[in-house]
């Protein structure tokens, strides 16, 4: 319910603040004096929301480059200008960006950050998908290297977004680190949308400050917080699930009716397969081969990596074949995971079937980028589809029976 007099509270609330600062000044709290220009900067905090805004980000980053392509493939690179100038659209993905830091260094609402990773992203991929130009004499949109660069850029920010997520996983007990997120959370209070759940988690977070010893100040003002979020001048609505959360309750039952232990072995199994039997067969074709060429191997060489446009080197070659050997090591280990499948040793299995995914989509496709440019990412889906299939798998079905257990 709403209080009748709330800003009587807040004028209670910031005294009470103006108190701990006394608090601390009488020795309860390390008081530290200012030093030189750098004493101001303080240890960085990782938001609660930090891996939510780059994993947005590398979605917009990942769709704003391949529809671009799509797009300039299929209308025949069409330019924006005359005679005199041409707009490139390196221009726009600067725009964007320069929006995006505007928008955030305007206002402080959670969904102008969600836009902004929105805008960052797809500025970023407008701009990098130009590398070409900016790293060749000639100015080459299509220069092969191009194409592995915008790919590597795609996996440093996902490699980024996993170790936040591990990190914030890692420092949920730190103190200050759970206050900046409550005090994040506060804007929900701000806009009068405060939910059950929300006000809920607020309360634990606030309860897990208040009983440590380490900051007597923070401890201090998350009792006062505390209090204000449990007292009548806070309303508190009821919970609206979104409609992301509906329709993943709807998958999840589907999921759990459809795809039980069994049929997802199963289908692992056979998905493992295919991969193992179709790069066994390109091994026995490429022995066969060899051997029937005898000593006439670099005229083989010459065939079979005559389709591949991209070979113009010795040197470019020996990559080749390195990814090639690649492509055979990983299909070797999804072969023998399979086995390991079928012999219900899941976590085997899936320990092989990730290393050749991660090996697959690191060195394989960096490498296919250059030889096969963009023709190489619906695989790329395909790898991504598969790791995380077998990731859900885990989650599902082995960390739930080690928890039981």
């Amino acid at each position: 319910m709403r209080g009748t007099a709330p800003h009587l509270f807040w004028t209670h609330f910031f005294d009470k603040i103006g108190s701990i600062g006394l608090y601390a000044r009488r020795g309860h709290t390390a008081v530290r004096e200012k030093g030189g220009p750098l004493s101001n900067l303080h240890r960085p905090i990782v938001g609660a929301s930090a891996s939510r805004y780059v994993l947005i980000m590398v979605l917009a980053f990942a769709t704003s480059v391949v529809a671009t392509r799509l797009y300039l493939e299929l209308t025949g690179y069409p330019q924006i200008g005359n005679e005199t100038f041409h707009f490139a659209h390196a221009l726009w993905g600067g725009l964007l960006q320069a929006s995006a830091l505007l928008l955030l260094f305007i206002f402080v609402n959670r969904w102008v950050k969600d836009l902004s990773a929105v805008l960052g992203g797809m500025g970023v991929g407008l701009f990098i998908d130009e590398v070409g130009k900016f790293i060749t004499q000639q100015n080459d949109y299509f220069f092969p290297l191009a194409a592995p660069l915008i790919y590597v850029t795609f996996l440093t920010i996902l490699m980024i977004y996993l170790v936040i997520k591990r990190r914030q996983r890692q420092r949920a007990a730190d103190v200050r680190m759970v206050m900046y997120q409550v005090l994040d959370e506060l804007e929900e209070v701000l806009e009068d949308d405060l939910s059950v759940s929300e006000q809920a988690a607020m309360v634990s977070r606030l309860r897990g400050i208040a009983d440590q010893t380490t900051r007597p100040d923070l401890a201090e003002l998350s009792r006062h917080i505390l209090a204000f979020l449990q007292s009548d001048a806070v309303t508190v609505i009821p919970d609206r699930p979104s409609r992301v959360l509906l329709v993943l309750e709807q998958v999840k039952g589907l999921e759990d009716r459809f795809f039980s232990q069994r049929r997802m072995r199963r289908l692992l199994i056979v998905v493992f397969l295919l991969n193992g039997f179709a790069t066994l067969f390109v091994l026995f074709v490429l022995i066969s081969t060899l051997a029937g060429y005898g000593n006439s191997v670099p005229d083989l060489l010459t065939a079979l990596v005559l389709d591949e446009a991209n070979i113009r080197s010795a040197t470019s070659l020996n990559w080749y074949l390195v990814m090639s050997a690649l492509n055979v090591m990983t299909g070797l280990l999804l072969f023998v995971g399979a086995l390991v499948f079928f012999l219900k040793r899941d976590s085997e299995a899936i320990t092989l079937g990730m290393l050749a995914l991660v090996i697959t989509l690191t060195l394989i496709n960096t490498l296919s980028f250059y030889f096969n440019q963009f023709s190489i990412v619906l695989n790329s889906i395909y790898s991504f589809l598969i790791l995380l299939a077998l990731q859900r798998y885990r989650n599902r079905f082995l960390d739930a029976n080690h928890s039981l257990a």
